[in-house]
């Protein structure tokens, strides 16, 4: 897979404009916005903190939308808005009731739809979720929409045919802005490290740098496999300035793994202050975050007792495969003994 250079708007530009969008916003805010203009706010706060890996703009991007919907909180647009706040935050009960109200209110069908597909997919009603990604894709062959059914079809363990529709996804990008791209190879990325396909994961991580460097998740990730793959300065190199640029302590995790690797007595102590920014962030998130957090304490945060809560609340929110493995694995590491009596017996 090769992208076509110059194909987008250099990626620097794209997220220059977008924060230069947000200032104009925020200035609009002070002076008593909308609806319209506070909903736009919020949403590109919520993209650039994605893209940047900046939990604070998420916080901010959560609070504008507030006060939007406390502009007409009973309107069918409010409904969803609140709908598409809770199942970000992984509260996908309320999300869906949300939901159904917003639909009874009279919002769009079809973008009921699309947030209905993300949380049958986030809860693991995979066939439920496919009928839905199949159909908006079939209406609307798009790079959202094929790109949502190609993580879907991962998901189900279908690498060929998410394969073919990742590929088909970039092809219908019509588009000059690099960020839908660079979203699309995010998860086309993940993908490929959930299935342990390295080299695959590394071409398509290498892609997303070429359009987009400033991809913090990206570049997160591509230090992941870069680890997996015994390349510790290579791994190095990519995380280290995202300890400081980011306020997630997943990359702060991912870094004392690689100090941890190389024999580096720091690697006790960077863990413990991403043990320390996982609590906080459960304090306030715990839905949202139980998944990133158990899966640290399972690895190098090393309270594998922790890992289990974690763990086993987060598959009451969400009954998928990787939900099950990760508890698996966290009930291996927290009773190892009992385990193999058990088996034993």
């Amino acid at each position: 897979m090769m992208l076509e250079r110059g194909r987008y708007t250099s990626g620097r530009i794209a997220l220059a404009n977008l924060s230069a969008s947000i200032d104009g916003l925020e200035r609009d805010r002070l002076e008593g916005a909308a609806f319209d203009s506070l909903l736009a706010l919020s949403k590109h706060l919520f993209l650039r903190g994605g893209l940047l890996g900046r939990i604070a703009d998420h916080d901010r991007a959560e609070s504008i939308a507030t006060e939007a919907v406390d502009l007409s909180p009973g309107s069918a647009r409010a409904l969803y808005l609140r709908a598409q706040i809770a199942g970000r935050f992984h509260c996908f009960g309320k999300a869906k009731a949300l939901l159904d109200q917003a639909l009874a209110s009279g919002h769009s069908k079809q973008e009921i739809d699309v947030e209905t597909a993300a949380l049958l997919q986030a809860t693991g009603h995979y066939d439920e979720a496919l009928v839905l990604r199949a159909e908006l894709a079939k209406h609307d062959p798009g790079i959202n929409t094929l790109g949502g059914l190609a993580t879907l079809l991962a998901e189900m363990d279908q690498w060929d045919a998410a394969e073919a529709c990742y590929s088909a996804a970039l092809d219908a990008d019509d588009g000059v802005s690099p960020v839908p791209c660079a979203q699309l190879l995010f998860e086309w990325g993940v993908s490929a490290m959930r299935r342990r396909d390295l080299d695959r994961a590394e071409d398509v991580f290498a892609e997303l740098d070429a359009i987009l460097p400033a991809h913090v998740p990206g570049r997160g990730h591509r230090a992941e496999v870069a680890l997996a793959r015994g390349e510790l300065d290579v791994a190095a190199a990519l995380i280290t300035p995202l300890v400081e640029s980011s306020d997630d302590p997943e990359y702060r995790a991912v870094y004392a793994e690689i100090l941890a690797a190389r024999g580096d007595s720091d690697a006790a102590t960077e863990a413990e202050l991403a043990a320390e920014a996982y609590e906080l962030l459960l304090m306030k998130r715990p839905e949202a975050y139980a998944d990133h957090a158990a899966a640290f304490f399972l690895g190098i945060g090393k309270r594998p007792k922790r890992a289990l809560v974690l763990a086993s609340a987060n598959l009451k929110l969400r009954d998928t495969p990787r939900s099950r493995k990760l508890v698996a694995k966290a009930q291996h590491a927290a009773h190892p003994v009992t385990l193999v009596h058990e088996v034993a017996t």
